[in-house]
């Protein structure tokens, strides 16, 4: 299979863009992440990051970088950039709020999104738990890289000399609860769950040029999350989760997770999802690294596919880093 577009117009470009975009109208069209559960605020923009409600950092800062179906060069890059800071005011409730930047690549077409979020904490103490509502807003430009395209006819004059670019808002709601348990067998364990929906402005994008109007298509996500962890003390817990995904038009995408922290340093998981792909996670943290109270997290992820019907991509690989502080001390 062969990722080479071979294009005789502009028209034919522009049908290539309004093919990438509808296609995926029909499927997922925001990233995936293997380790979902440390991307929360990309997901739920009212939730609060794992990190918080095991250990009270209240400000991180996490960078991440995703190489899917490495066969194919081609095929999906990701990376993004985000800070969370989540507010001790004292009062009846909390605010939470960041910003992202994330770049996503597949071939000669690509978008960047730069977005800022916040949010509300219904709690005095939102470490024990709370219900929260949140929104994110941003503007994300899409383009495809004309010179990244090998033109069936390089000497035709209809061949653009520049990119495609167009840039349009994008907005996402949210709701989050999460609660630490204080009884029986299940004290200290602590549950959440999550419902957002994004990209509700669609980016119905339009590109223009000479006679020709092509749409971009976008439509909205819809996403339910949710988690166990459960502590044999301070320091071992094991985690399961679930990442739910509905886009209209699609089918139900479900992906299951667990993980289990045998020390404060260390950790192991693994997961599948119903489209096939299985994947295993390690992951280290390094508490007191920079200062007392602050720390440093490195997981990487790894996705194969077992579906019979699955082309042969390749594997994945996924990457994150995270600088994690505490500043109620």
């Amino acid at each position: 299979m062969t990722h080479t577009t071979h294009c005789h117009t502009l028209p034919h470009l522009l049908l290539l863009v309004l093919f990438s975009y509808l296609t995926p109208a029909s499927g997922q069209q925001l990233p995936y992440y293997t380790q979902f559960r440390e991307y929360q605020s990309l997901i739920n923009p009212a939730a609060l990051n794992n990190d918080y409600f095991l250990y009270e950092y209240n400000l991180s800062f996490r960078s991440s970088y995703r190489m899917q179906w490495i066969n194919h060069p081609q095929t999906p890059r990701t990376a993004h950039l985000t800070g969370e800071y989540v507010t001790h005011l004292g009062g009846a409730f909390e605010l939470v709020g960041g910003a992202t930047v994330i770049e996503d690549r597949t071939g000669p077409q690509s978008q960047t999104g730069a977005y800022f979020r916040a949010g509300a904490l219904l709690s005095d103490d939102p470490y024990l738990g709370s219900f929260s509502v949140g929104f994110t807003y941003g503007f994300v430009n899409y383009r495809v890289d004309a010179s990244a395209i090998d033109w069936f006819h390089a000497d035709d004059p209809n061949i653009p000399l520049e990119d495609i670019s167009v840039t349009r808002p994008d907005l996402g709601v949210g709701l989050f609860y999460h609660k630490r348990l204080n009884r029986g067998y299940f004290r200290e364990d602590h549950i959440y769950l999550g419902a957002s929906a994004m990209q509700l402005l669609k980016n119905d994008a339009k590109i223009i040029s000479a006679e020709n109007l092509v749409g971009l298509p976008r439509t909205a996500h819809l996403y339910f999350t949710g988690g166990w962890y459960h502590f044999f003390n301070e320091d071992i817990f094991l985690e399961s989760s679930y990442w739910v995904k509905y886009t209209p038009g699609a089918p139900v995408n479900v992906a299951l997770g667990a993980r289990f922290q045998p020390a404060t340093a260390l950790w192991v998981g693994g997961g599948f999802n119903f489209n096939g792909l299985v994947h295993l996670e390690l992951g280290v943290n390094i508490p007191g690294l920079l200062f007392e109270d602050a720390g440093l997290k490195i997981g990487y992820g790894f996705d194969y596919n077992l579906s019979a019907y699955g082309l042969d991509f390749g594997t994945s690989h996924e990457l994150n880093v995270a600088v994690l502080l505490d500043t109620f001390r």
